[in-house]
């Protein structure tokens, strides 16, 4: 069995085995193209990492740095220097001023559908507030647990504070919100539809691939999460054509990078041997606040890079 046909089965399996995993309508029609959208190369991807993990400054940031890469960095604000396995405020703010992508997720990581609407309200405004008393500017929002896709007094809150938030999972991200064929009759990002109902994907339920699901699934074998990660960030090459406009981007999201094997853990050296395959194979790589949200035409876009 080749390595290609080993790396299929294994993503195959693991779509079968996680409720969060999304199906890609073969169907998937790109034809339509927006006057906001600017054409770019078609290889892109954004990497997020959460939970305010030490290692994100102390391991990650250096093997970014080593191709001038940046990230979106999701930061809880009562978790920073609560301990010596999180990032602390000198941290937060040197990747700040190097220039990473520093945005918001709640103030203590509670579970966001157990909140009473004042706890709510504390959540999402607190941790905007925190971070602006930093000197940062956030405008992107995370949800804890990406399950809050459904909740229309969740998304309504973070609708008053923020551009955008990552809230769901799926293996891409369909800029027009339209590639949800299996799980959405949509044909644009509006968060409604006409009835009143919650859509599958809008600006608030922006869908990020698991790389610990992945982790996890493979027991943390290294090679074949690698293939499986190739793979992902190459399934955009469908939907996205060379200088035409990007319709699809993998927003792959980590963690912590350690050598732990937790919950939260992406090895090190995988971490490193990603990263340099999106260099050495031309991918660019963007934050979340590359993207932003066409309302005329409702639907999301890549605002003009170098």
């Amino acid at each position: 069995m080749t390595t290609i046909f080993k790396s299929k089965v294994i993503y195959l399996s693991i779509c079968a085995l996680l409720i969060s995993c999304i199906f890609i309508s073969s169907d998937f029609s790109s034809a339509q193209t927006f006057p906001a959208e600017i054409s770019h190369q078609n290889k892109v991807v954004i990497l997020t990492f959460g939970d305010t993990h030490k290692s994100q400054f102390t391991k990650a940031k250096l093997i970014l740095d080593k191709y001038k890469f940046k990230g979106t960095f999701f930061v809880t604000c009562l978790w920073v220097g609560s301990s010596t396995s999180r990032l602390n405020w000198q941290d937060v703010l040197a990747l700040h001023k190097d220039g990473q992508d520093i945005e918001s997720k709640t103030m203590t990581h509670r579970r966001m559908t157990h909140l009473s609407p004042s706890d709510l309200n504390y959540e999402i405004t607190g941790s905007k507030k925190c971070l602006a008393i930093h000197g940062v500017n956030a405008t992107v929002f995370a949800t804890t647990h990406g399950d809050e896709t459904d909740n229309s007094t969740i998304i309504n809150e973070i609708s008053k504070y923020y551009d955008l938030a990552v809230n769901g999972f799926g293996a891409l991200m369909f800029l027009h919100c339209n590639g949800y064929i299996k799980y959405s009759s949509q044909t644009d990002c509006r968060t409604y539809f006409d009835n009143g109902t919650l859509t599958f994907a809008n600006r608030y339920s922006i869908r990020e691939w698991s790389h610990n699901n992945v982790d996890r699934a493979n027991a943390y074998n290294d090679s074949k999460i690698f293939d499986i990660f190739v793979d992902e960030v190459n399934s955009q090459q469908k939907y996205n054509t060379l200088n035409g406009p990007v319709l699809a981007v993998p927003i792959i999201g980590y963690h912590s990078i350690d050598t732990n094997r937790t919950r939260d853990s992406t090895d090190v050296n995988l971490f490193a041997q990603e990263m340099k395959y999106l260099h050495d194979n031309g991918f660019k790589l963007l934050t979340l606040r590359d993207l932003a949200y066409d309302k005329q035409n409702h639907v999301l876009y890549i605002r003009s890079y170098s």
